[in-house]
């Protein structure tokens, strides 16, 4: 008790303080380390040849503006430097992998199943995305396989090519390069699914009654004209878009650097994959759960291809339709068709997880 009271109040705290932030840093870096070796053990190796290299300027400073460091030895201020600098890296460079872990289960995305009536027709639109969970998928085919057997008939976006317009819709939207491949190399990095994959479970339904299932979406072709009558009609419009066209000509360099990563990715050891896999589902859960920000390129992308799917169900006399389209035409989709028939209105809606990681089980066989 004598030697606890001879040392100064303000000393034993910062004592105290000082063997916390210790203990949590050296907690935080015992979490992240797994992370760290999962990915490559080189990585370890490169946080300490930094902190090798940071610890003397630390050491320095740390020496310079404090006096009481100057009484021991620079050995040890180098050495505790060394140490603080390595935890400290080592979390900041594992935490991104786990808050992507935990981000698709914190805020998870979604889509909706929204069911819309004017009373004398029921469209069920169904929410999509181009990647995303099997389980998801699985659903969204069982789904429509009831409803082909309660009469709907279905409603796929995607649009579709013409020799016209397929150039003009590569270099204005596209951006160029195989959207389909880069899709599926996406999917695989990500450990999610590709919804063209679930799809072909429909074929042969496809094939027997091709009444039932409709390419509803616009043309290459049918998208140009619309452009140009905007760009023609509204000098606005074809001031803004300028930008927009720039914009989607530059994604085919930085497409194919992506398909360079992914591919570079997918060559990766189990725990590579798996770690990628956090890492690319907690991106698109971030990014994807954003609110859209407006593009200047919205009349073509968005507006047109709403009103023109509007007009082919108003005149469609099929009175149940089940639609699977992207999730965001849904609002705009709703106006159009109210603008047709005032009547029509939004019954019911159901919420589905988009994105999750995949199940992982196992078991052991008894001998």
């Amino acid at each position: 008790m004598a030697d606890a009271a001879a040392v100064p109040f303000g000393a034993r705290w910062k004592l105290r303080i000082s063997a916390v932030l210790w203990f949590l840093l050296l907690a935080g870096f015992l979490l992240g380390l797994p992370v760290l070796l999962d990915v490559s053990w080189l990585v370890v190796a490169g946080l300490l040849v930094v902190a090798l290299v940071l610890g003397l300027l630390i050491a320095s400073l740390v020496r310079l503006v404090f006096r009481g460091q100057r009484r021991q030895p620079f050995l040890m201020s180098y050495l505790k430097a060394v140490l603080g600098t390595l935890f400290g890296l080592g979390i900041v460079v594992a935490l991104p992998i786990y808050y992507a872990a935990v981000l698709t289960d914190l805020k998870p995305l979604t889509v909706p199943q929204a069911t819309l009536s004017n009373g004398k027709q029921t469209v069920v639109f169904q929410g999509m995305m181009h990647v995303g969970s099997e389980p998801f998928y699985k659903g969204v085919v069982y789904d429509l396989e009831k409803a082909l057997t309660e009469g709907y008939v279905i409603y796929y976006e995607g649009v579709q090519g013409s020799p016209e317009g397929d150039k003009w819709f590569n270099d204005t939207l596209a951006g160029g390069g195989d959207l389909s491949a880069n899709y599926q190399m996406l999917s695989d990095v990500c450990g999610l699914k590709f919804q063209l994959d679930y799809f072909q479970l429909l074929r042969a339904d496809m094939t027997a009654h091709p009444e039932r299932h409709v390419a509803a979406d616009v043309s290459t072709a049918d998208m140009m004209h619309e452009y140009e009558r905007l760009v023609a009609a509204d000098p606005g419009f074809a001031a803004r878009v300028q930008p927009a066209k720039a914009d989607a000509a530059a994604t085919t360099s930085s497409s194919e650097g992506l398909s360079g990563l992914i591919g570079l990715l997918d060559g990766g050891t189990a725990e590579q994959k798996r770690i990628a896999g956090y890492a690319c589902r907690g991106f698109l859960t971030w990014t994807l759960g954003r609110p859209d920000a407006p593009s200047p390129l919205d009349p073509v992308i968005l507006d047109y291809r709403n009103r023109a799917l509007a007009d082919r169900i108003s005149k469609d006399t099929h009175p149940l339709i089940y639609i699977t389209y992207g999730a965001g035409h849904l609002p705009g989709l709703l106006q159009d068709l109210k603008a047709i028939d005032p009547t029509w209105e939004i019954q019911s809606v159901k919420w589905q997880r988009v994105v999750e990681a995949p199940d992982d089980v196992s078991g052991r066989l008894s001998s």
